[in-house]
């Protein structure tokens, strides 16, 4: 079952994240995200991404042996895939507001992952929350 994970992004600045995954390398997977606005939305994405090597737009991976994480008090070492998703500022720009344009904009998103030699699957989607920001 695909992890639950709501992202939230700024409209004026770029978004750049990792998300941890814990025991699996990902090196050399297929990645493939995309942002709309309704789940279930055959039409044409918001936003499109796919592999690309930082600090270009889109997903990428590396993997750590020694990863280091906070469980409540204990402080764990484990090998984790990063996966980091990055979005460009104007990619960003070019997607409306909301009405009334103060308040955050609600879309939807879900990453897949294809492991080299594997099976495509969703590893996490959820909410893209596009917050309009303050300073232009």
């Amino acid at each position: 079952m695909a992890a639950e994970l709501d992202i939230a992004a700024f409209k004026r600045v770029p978004f750049d994240d990792d998300v941890a995954i814990i025991g699996e390398n990902l090196t050399g997977a297929s990645f493939a995200m995309h942002i709309r606005a309704h789940p279930g939305d055959t039409g044409t994405a918001l936003v499109s991404l796919a592999n690309a090597s930082p600090p270009s737009q889109g997903v990428s991976v590396t993997y750590n042996a020694v990863y280091q994480y906070q469980d409540g008090a204990e402080l764990i070492t484990a090998p984790a895939s990063l996966i980091r998703i990055r979005i460009d500022e104007a990619t960003l720009e070019g997607l409306s507001l909301g009405t009334p344009y103060d308040e955050p904009v609600e879309l939807f998103y879900d990453l897949h992952t294809t492991p080299s030699g594997g099976t495509k699957r969703v590893q996490f989607g959820g909410r893209f929350i596009l917050k309009p920001g303050v300073t232009i």
